[in-house]
């Protein structure tokens, strides 16, 4: 640990699926402490039969963000770290512009394509190279989507960011691609740490639309002097690169007791399942269990499944509200607590259940296609979604073991460890010991990597050591059920 004469204090913003948060950290030395100082809803919006996100909107949130954080430290400099979701883009014309509306992974544009991707790039060869699981919204196949019903916009794109790039670069005016958020792309080499422009080419996409990679801690730039001087910013506010996809920098603070074999499910709108690997693992029998493999902090490998969170409880508590019953989570919670166990079991990675307009109706079709009683109250919907989320979790992890070896432990991180009864039933089906916490892992993991930047933590090792000063985990013993 470096000795530290003041307190060091860094700004991350971690934007899901679900909605935005600017949370202020500050570091003594020895512990990190954080503080929410803004925070705003944001979902997908519908036009049509397109789903969009809205960049610019989250952007005027980013500056609301910004100026909270220097009212509250009273002008002093700070350094700014962006994490989001992964694989989606935006395309950067020669003028410096942002060409059109960013699509969200939840389009349905890029449904029953990966046929005809396979008979440019066989399946094997794509996953070879790049080691990332075949699930309809990868960015290759987006790409590819785009480049079939809009072939003309490539004639025009200079540049090809994603979502922490394209904020970064709205703040700072530079352009860089971040490396794990790169690799969720499925044409970035996790072997070589570096492109593998021809899988574009072969997919008809321009490869000169890819900036440099750049690793996280790695300073990007002060604020752009337009941008910093219109909203009232002091001088002395750097960018500096996290981990920009969320589930690397979640993984960066998880707290993996050293010498034991831990796995991890980092539980959010999705839950990633995996564990952290020194080299890919390519194998054809990893690309038959579908799991990917993406970069992390430390040059580490993301090994992981990507299975469906808790967006279906989040869906249906918006459905519930619309109907006008406005319930909280702690509320859906005891409700799941109360119902009947493992008597509604469905499989929540159904596409059925990506996007639709109504998700109690959803999960119910489930059940009535196979002849079966679908749950009915709250507490049976919910108790459905968590049963069968871990019964999912339990079959991911054994394909896990089969894969790279057994582990002894899972390492819970996110929101979702909030939710007790899940994280328990996630102990019973898998077997293991889960640990669970810390609940703000992606924000600490964003903060980690920009305390590297700054030279106070050396290193991935000392910074999960921070971690574990930094909060408390809370452990779940699996019982029979």
């Amino acid at each position: 640990m470096i000795p530290m004469e003041t307190a060091v204090h860094c700004l991350a913003f971690d934007l899901g699926s679900s909605g935005g948060r600017a949370t202020l950290g500050t570091y003594d030395g020895e512990s990190l402490s954080l503080e929410t100082v803004h925070s705003f809803e944001r979902r997908p919006i519908r036009v049509g039969a397109r789903w969009y996100w809205e960049v610019l909107s989250d952007l005027e949130e980013i500056r609301k963000g910004l100026i909270k954080a220097s009212t509250r430290l009273k002008g002093k400099p700070f350094t700014v770290g962006i994490d989001t979701w992964g694989v989606d883009y935006g395309l950067i014309d020669e003028a410096g512009d942002l060409m059109v509306p960013v699509h969200s992974y939840r389009d349905p544009r890029t449904e029953g394509l990966y046929d005809e991707l396979f008979d440019l790039i066989p399946k094997d060869e794509i996953y070879r190279r790049t080691g990332i699981m075949f699930i309809q919204f990868n960015t290759l196949l987006q790409l590819y989507a785009h480049r079939r019903e809009k072939p003309w916009i490539f004639d025009h794109a200079k540049s090809l960011l994603f979502p922490p790039d394209l904020f970064a670069y709205f703040l700072t005016g530079k352009m860089a691609n971040e490396v794990t958020i790169a690799s969720t792309s499925q044409f970035f080499d996790p072997s070589s740490r570096s492109w593998a422009p021809d899988l574009l080419e072969k997919a008809g996409v321009p490869s000169g639309l890819l900036c440099p990679l750049i690793s996280p801690g790695t300073f990007i730039g002060p604020l752009e002097e337009g941008f910093r001087q219109a909203s009232g910013l002091p001088e002395g506010i750097s960018v500096v690169a996290v981990a920009g996809h969320d589930t690397a920098s979640a993984l960066a603070a998880t707290p993996f007791e050293k010498g034991v074999r831990s796995s991890f499910i980092s539980l959010g709108t999705w839950s990633l399942l995996g564990t952290e690997l020194d080299r890919p693992e390519l194998s054809p029998k990893s690309m038959e269990m579908n799991f990917t493999n993406e970069m992390g902090v430390g040059d580490k490998v993301v090994y992981h499944r990507i299975i469906a969170g808790l967006w279906l409880i989040q869906e249906c508590r918006r459905s519930w509200r619309d109907r006008g019953s406005d319930l909280s989570y702690d509320e859906i919670h005891k409700a799941a607590h109360s119902a009947t166990p493992g008597r509604f079991l469905f499989d929540p990675d159904d596409l059925r259940f990506m996007n639709p307009d109504n998700m109690p109706e959803a999960i119910g079709s489930w059940f009535i296609d196979r002849g079966e009683e679908p749950p009915e109250t709250v507490g049976e919907f919910a108790r459905s979604i968590y049963d069968s989320l871990a019964s999912r979790y339990g079959t991911a992890l054994r394909d896990m073991e089969d894969t790279v070896g057994v582990v002894d432990r899972i390492n819970v991180v996110g929101g979702g460890t909030k939710a007790s009864l899940l994280c328990q039933l996630t102990a019973n089906a898998t077997g293991k010991t889960v640990l669970a916490g810390p609940v703000e892992a992606t924000t600490m993991g964003n903060l980690i990597c920009q305390l590297q930047a700054l030279g106070v933590v050396d290193g991935l090792d000392e910074g999960r050591d921070v971690i574990r000063r930094s909060c408390k985990l809370h452990r779940y013993e699996p019982k029979r059920h």
